[in-house]
């Protein structure tokens, strides 16, 4: 195995650099809220959907696993992937041409995750915020645990982790096959044992990518994510990255879907995966639903 580690990836071109967001991930979901509760949007955590209300063959609300009824006034919008948006749908709503389409698309693999929590001496000195590990080039970036990318964010913004203290995040980039764990019982002995198995490689990259000093021992929190985690907490289907569309072959599917006031966003749409992409996919619905006079204002203020 020819393994290495780069920090950040300005192997892939030169003078190219992995930005990251003062203050992690976080901070963009902070301002996004804000910007919501600024023109009276509400946000509601902890609220799963269980089914998208369809009334006289259009979407007008959902309905929440506690039996909430929230209605819509414009239109339902759903950043869940498309299998999943299909499945809040009664059958019938929507037609077999359309379902069969969402069915027949290939699914990325899923992701395998580690989030370490250690401190700041058992580190080199000249730590950077990002590694690449790979293991054989000839496998290339698709490769079934092939690559391993790390994330120390607390490098670049301090009050991510406490004084002395540095955050990680470890990932395998969409190459976990979900078919090793799918039917596990994720508080079996079996599903214990194949996390430990499947995240060594994730150790390995970040043992060798932060120096001798490093000690997965002295970690004060690990935490290891499986496709089980991914298909559980985010509600992917079979813990899939997103759609396996290739650029040049196909091209993801626009917003609008063939139930009146139902839209999408997210990676299962147009321009595709990735948080740019995704948010760039939330902008279109935003516009689609708004009007050309409202549009007309916004650039006068805005002074376009």
């Amino acid at each position: 195995i020819r393994q290495r580690a780069f920090c950040r990836n300005e192997w892939y071109k030169p003078g190219c650099k992995l930005e990251y967001p003062l203050g992690g991930s976080g901070a963009i979901i902070d301002a996004l809220v804000r910007g919501i509760e600024k023109f009276g949007g509400r946000l509601a955590l902890n609220s799963h959907v269980e089914k998208i209300l369809i009334e006289n063959g259009r979407a007008v609300g959902v309905k929440l696993r506690g039996g909430q009824i929230v209605r819509a006034k414009k239109a339902v919008v759903s950043n869940a992937s498309m299998w999943d948006t299909l499945g809040l749908v009664p059958p019938d709503a929507v037609p077999r041409s359309y379902q069969d389409q969402v069915k027949a698309t290939p699914q990325c693999d899923s992701f395998m995750h580690l989030h370490l929590g250690f401190d700041a001496e058992c580190v080199k000195e000249d730590l950077g915020i990002h590694h690449i590990v790979v293991n054989d080039w000839d496998k290339g970036v698709d490769g079934e645990q092939n690559v391993v990318l790390i994330s120390v964010p607390s490098v670049l913004s301090e009050g991510l982790a406490p004084p002395g203290k540095h955050i990680l995040h470890a990932y395998t980039p969409g190459t976990e096959p979900f078919g090793l764990w799918d039917g596990l019982d994720r508080k079996s002995a079996a599903y214990r044992s194949l996390k430990e198995e499947r995240s060594e490689v994730m150790w390995k990259a970040v043992e060798l990518a932060l120096g001798p000093k490093f000690s997965r021992e002295k970690c004060d929190v690990k935490l290891v994510g499986t496709p089980l985690t991914h298909k559980r907490f985010l509600r992917r289907n079979r813990g899939t990255y997103g759609p396996a569309i290739k650029a040049g072959e196909a091209t993801f599917p626009g917003q609008a879907t063939p139930v009146p006031q139902l839209f999408c966003c997210g990676d299962s749409t147009f321009p595709g995966i990735g948080v740019p992409a995704v948010a760039a996919s939330g902008a279109i619905v935003a516009n689609t639903l708004v009007s050309v006079a409202q549009h007309s204002e916004l650039l006068d203020a805005v002074g376009i």
